[in-house]
């Protein structure tokens, strides 16, 4: 009861910071915004919608999403500083009050376009607001689109170029955090392996792009206090419940589900120094919990902005919500191989070179007489087998979004990563500790051999 009520208060303070920070915001004015908004556009025009970076060690080539990231700072210029409120509900594009004429409600399946272009084009509405032309607006209510409250105000002294070093630099900094703190609490390859699943889904140039970013800050950030955090500080499943009213808060539906399995795998981890969870159902029940919790935050989230929208704004976007949710489901009927297939395109190369690195690391450590006290049961390595199991059962329910979306949604994968990394760090551990025994009882038994032999010799010569 103690946890639940936590939950609701956590549930009512970030509800109410959530609007009352858009609404602060949407009072910006977008003339505020406007020099760095166009210098950002010609940046994107120039781009592209999708800006493609090869990568050498990848198949599929990397994409900067611009044609998300021009929807958000198009959704950003046309908030209408003069109905603050109703454009922090609405989310608005292609909109300038007293030149737009045709505002679309927000409907069931892809946000739509002008109507001026054949195909979807991001960055161009986005040209056409900053130049004053923007007739036919479309509302995107369904999500509450947080990014605005940190995005909106920068926008007001940096263009794209600053925000992007801006984020790599947080990224970089909060990476090397991590790796510090964790190599101080567990161990150095622990420390190792969760910087190379950072590097697996090309965490370092997420600062480039604007979509997704904000899921891996929340991931990483929320790492970090469940390792520095005192006793005295919220518990582990108020915690990943706040993670999750955030994760839905920030993103777009990039890959949420990264904000549950990487501080998962550190809870674990965590539970495990401290002796808390030392048989099958203590990590069943310590796993259910904390993603009931992180659910539960991020469909509330979800569910709560409907609400408001329909009450003040007499939408009807529970109900579209809902059907959305059906449709990214299961859409043209996309199997579950198919949607499993597309993601894994992208790692699998990866994924079997980083559990050969982390194979090598830990027998070179194994070596240097390292983890000479660390003993792990099975109970202590397959939990980390259902975080890497959890990106695929995602991309079966979501099957839709993940086949589409797959140049971005293949990072959920991150957790695959990890999980497989560190379990194949145990496994190389108990491996060595099962041959080093081996050779100490066949090296005793010779021992016993010689000595017998001696007696013999010693009772013959005698």
């Amino acid at each position: 009861m103690k946890t639940v009520l936590k939950c609701v208060v956590i549930y009512i303070v970030l509800t109410i910071f959530f609007v009352a920070s858009l609404f602060g915001a949407s009072c910006i004015p977008s003339e505020a915004i406007y020099r760095n908004v166009k210098e950002t556009a010609d940046v994107m025009l120039e781009e592209g919608n999708r800006k493609i970076v090869k990568m050498p060690y990848r198949k599929h080539e990397m994409q900067f999403d611009n044609y998300s990231d021009a929807l958000m700072i198009n959704t950003i210029y046309s908030v209408d500083s003069n109905n603050p409120l109703e454009s922090a509900l609405l989310n608005r594009k292609n909109y300038i009050q007293g030149i737009t004429k045709k505002i679309e409600q927000d409907k069931v399946g892809e946000l739509s376009s002008s109507s001026k272009y054949k195909y979807h084009n991001e960055v161009g509405e986005l040209r056409d607001l900053v130049n004053g032309e923007a007739e036919e607006s479309f509302e995107y209510a369904r999500y509450w689109h947080g990014y605005i409250i940190l995005l909106r105000p920068l926008l007001t002294f940096l263009n794209l170029h600053g925000i992007r070093i801006l984020l790599f630099t947080i990224l970089f900094t909060l990476a090397i955090a991590l790796f510090y703190i964790l190599q101080k609490k567990t161990n150095i390859v622990i420390a190792i392996i969760f910087e190379i699943a950072l590097f697996s889904v090309e965490y370092f140039y997420l600062g480039y792009t604007l979509q997704g970013v904000f899921i891996f800050l929340i991931a990483v950030i929320s790492s970090i206090i469940l390792l520095t955090r005192n006793d005295a500080m919220l518990s582990k499943a108020p915690l990943f419940f706040a993670v999750g009213m955030l994760a839905n808060f920030f993103d777009l539906l990039t890959v949420p589900m990264v904000t549950f399995c990487f501080p998962l795998a550190v809870a674990l981890l965590l539970n495990e120094k401290d002796n808390k969870t030392n048989t099958w159902k203590d990590i069943i029940i310590e796993i259910i919990k904390l993603g009931l919790s992180w659910l539960a935050g991020y469909g509330l989230t979800w569910i709560t902005k409907w609400s408001i929208v329909d009450i003040v704004l007499q939408r009807n976007l529970i109900e579209i919500g809902l059907q959305q949710i059906t449709y990214r489901s299961n859409a043209r009927s996309y199997s579950i191989l198919e949607a499993i297939e597309y993601n894994l395109e992208y790692e699998k190369i990866i994924i079997p070179v980083t559990l050969l690195i982390t194979a090598t690391i830990t027998i070179i450590c194994l070596k240097k007489n390292m983890f000479k006290n660390e003993q792990y049961k099975l109970t202590n390595m397959l939990p980390y087998i259902v975080i890497a199991v959890a990106p695929y059962i995602w991309y079966a329910l979501i099957r839709n979004h993940s086949v589409e979306h797959s140049f971005f949604t293949y990072r959920n994968q991150i957790a695959t990563v990890l999980g497989l990394n560190i379990f194949v760090h145990r496994i190389v551990i108990e491996l060595s500790k099962k041959d080093l025994a081996k050779k100490k009882e066949k090296s005793s038994i010779e021992a016993f051999k010689n000595e017998v032999s001696v007696n013999k010799e010693i009772e013959e010569n005698k």
